[in-house]
């Protein structure tokens, strides 16, 4: 590893491909989707603690003495926007050109030049990644209360929503891969019986939208982009 660049596992993304039902464990009422958000919230953040003693113990031991900031999050920015919001984070902070690449991880262009800087970049990745933490760490497994929230709300709650609306929506099937992680539901279209009326589908759709539209919106990462600076950050993070 360079001087220069940071431990690989600093961009870790995690792949979730299990099935809701399949990763349960004990039931749990629904609480909402902002019980589902705080939940996610809290998840992140924990992979992110664990991030952030992982590259602590790292920079301690390179480092003697070094004293670490204390960063917090400021926000979960889309892989869109992460980038350069972390460049110049980390730019700001080291006072090098920090950029960030797919071969080499963190490096600084050009490269640091003194012990001192080479301690500056160090310090202001861990920094940015504990203010801006990598998407990929927003990604993982859903937890009970997400579980419980779509699970009711596909089974329940949807087509309790679509029938108010004079929609009947077919059965969902007891099958445990019904609906699968971010509340898609592969097999199961509960507009089917509009289809082919565009303007009752939207209707129903925009009054009654699906679970995986309401869990796009959550963050981390989702629609929001809350507490980072306006020149850090332009435009919208994508759905």
């Amino acid at each position: 590893m360079s001087a220069a660049s940071t431990p690989r596992w600093a961009a870790i993304v995690v792949i979730v491909g299990c099935a809701l039902t399949a990763c349960a464990g004990p039931h749990r009422d629904s609480l909402g989707l902002e019980a589902v958000a705080q939940e996610r919230a809290d998840r992140a953040e924990a992979r992110v603690d664990e991030l952030l003693a992982g590259f602590a113990s790292y920079l301690t031991d390179r480092w003697p003495g070094v004293r670490l900031p204390e960063p917090t999050i400021e926000a979960w920015l889309a892989s869109g926007y992460w980038t350069t919001a972390f460049e110049q984070c980390a730019s700001e902070a080291s006072g090098l050109r920090v950029r960030v690449s797919l071969e080499a991880g963190v490096i600084a262009d050009p490269p640091p030049q003194s012990v001192a800087e080479r301690r500056d970049l160090d310090l202001a990745i861990y920094l940015c990644q504990g203010t801006l933490p990598p998407p990929g760490f927003a990604v993982a497994e859903p937890g009970p209360v997400e579980i419980a929230w779509v699970s009711q709300y596909a089974r329940e709650t949807l087509p309790a929503c679509l029938r108010r609306e004079g929609v009947i929506a077919q059965p969902l099937s007891s099958d445990p891969f019904a609906i699968v992680a971010g509340g898609s539901t592969p097999s199961w279209d509960p507009y089917a019986a509009v289809r082919g009326d565009a303007p009752t589908l939207r209707r129903v759709q925009a009054v009654c939208p699906h679970p995986a539209v309401l869990l796009a919106g959550l963050s981390p990462v989702g629609a929001e982009v809350s507490g980072v600076p306006t020149e850090r950050v332009r435009g919208e993070v994508s759905r």
